[in-house]
């Protein structure tokens, strides 16, 4: 992201004009302040989809065996990405991953779990229930909330169930990880039609020309990518040999890097 942003000097300038200009149209525009209805209802949504997030990573026990089978995270130890170890001790579950290789697991398969997971339970309970007008005020008024609303929109036009479920034929075995993929993914479609539901927009990102430009260009090389990172990771785990073991552990290298400046944001 250093380097897509600032790499180049030209687009260094453009980086800080639009961070200049994002700063005094901020400063110079009045916004209304959150009530305390809102804050009630963003308590409410925090509870929802904590919940909803900790039933899945927290509480479901094929959750760690399918992250590990259908992500690349027990690969980035031996790659040494980054420059922090991937976990904060050698042993223990996703709660000893780091951030970083958290996110950039999920952003590797397309299926950017962390960052919808639980949205979308929360605001459909309420657009449900009777205070679904107010929830529909806090999105056209509340800037902060719009904003939230409008980032977890972008990252769900930028994933891709498909080659998710790719990545499930290809590496994951076991039938009870098999399921909870199959069941993660039907919640990402629930949280894309809830998303749509709540902005009132017939697609995803639909008001940002920027970001379909860039998935039109983007998307035909990152899928190819994909496709030649499960074939990798495939032969890499049933790999016996130290020579092919090498080559296929720079081919991985060199298909995350392509995945993660495609997709952009990585974590």
């Amino acid at each position: 992201m250093i380097n897509q942003n600032f790499g180049f000097k030209d687009r260094a300038e453009r980086t800080m004009n639009i961070y200049t200009a994002a700063v005094v149209s901020e400063h110079h525009t009045h916004r209304p302040t959150p009530t305390p209805e809102w804050r009630d209802m963003m308590a409410t949504l925090s509870r929802i989809s904590c919940d909803a997030y900790r039933d899945i990573v927290r509480e479901d026990k094929r959750f760690v065996p399918y992250f590990r089978s259908a992500t690349p995270e027990q690969e980035f130890a031996e790659l040494k990405i980054g420059s922090r170890p991937a976990k904060r001790k050698a042993s223990g579950g996703v709660e000893s991953l780091r951030a970083i290789p958290w996110i950039f697991a999920w952003t590797q398969t397309r299926l950017n779990l962390p960052t919808w997971l639980g949205v979308g339970e929360a605001i459909r309970e309420v657009l449900d229930g009777p205070d679904a007008d107010k929830l529909r005020s806090m999105y056209s008024e509340w800037t902060s909330f719009s904003t939230t609303v409008d980032l977890v929109e972008m990252v769900l036009a930028k994933s891709e169930p498909s080659i998710a479920a790719h990545y499930d034929t290809m590496l994951v075995h076991e039938e009870d990880a098999v399921s909870l993929g199959k069941h993660v993914r039907k919640i990402h479609a629930n949280t894309e039609s809830t998303i749509l539901d709540l902005t009132g927009h017939t697609m995803l990102g639909e008001d940002n020309a920027v970001l379909q430009r860039q998935l039109q260009v983007r998307n035909p090389y990152v899928d190819c990518l994909n496709i030649l990172q499960a074939e990798t990771l495939l032969r890499l785990r049933n790999c016996n040999d130290t020579e092919e073991e090498k080559i296929l552990k720079d081919a991985l290298l060199t298909t995350i890097t392509g995945i993660a400046n495609g997709m952009g944001n990585t974590g």
